[in-house]
């Protein structure tokens, strides 16, 4: 997985979540305010064409953009880390309706 994130953006919930998760990422920093490219010179509006982070290129290509989906699945990836309640629970509804006010 690779995490596309600016610095002081909200992408910093998604870098804690992997962090906590012990799942194996790379990141690379987008420069949001200058042009919309990324550390290695790609244009983000290729990856995500919304324009702003996070976004998170699965292994399979993939990429999710919303913080709120991005926190989801790196929970779900790993369980037993305990960052989300069990998915179809109440609790897990109360945590997405969080994420959605936030």
């Amino acid at each position: 997985m690779k995490l596309y994130y600016f610095p002081g953006a909200c992408s910093m919930a998604a870098h804690i979540a992997l962090r906590e998760s012990g799942l194996n990422f790379d990141l690379e920093k987008v420069d949001i305010m200058g042009g919309g490219k990324t550390d290695t010179g790609a244009d983000f509006s290729s990856i995500n064409p919304k324009g702003y982070v996070p976004a998170l290129k699965l292994d399979n290509g993939q990429v999710l953009t919303e913080v709120g989906v991005v926190l989801q699945y790196i929970a779900d990836q790993k369980p037993a880390s305990g960052l989300a309640p069990a998915a179809g629970t109440l609790e897990r509804y109360r945590l997405m309706e969080m994420l959605n006010f936030i």
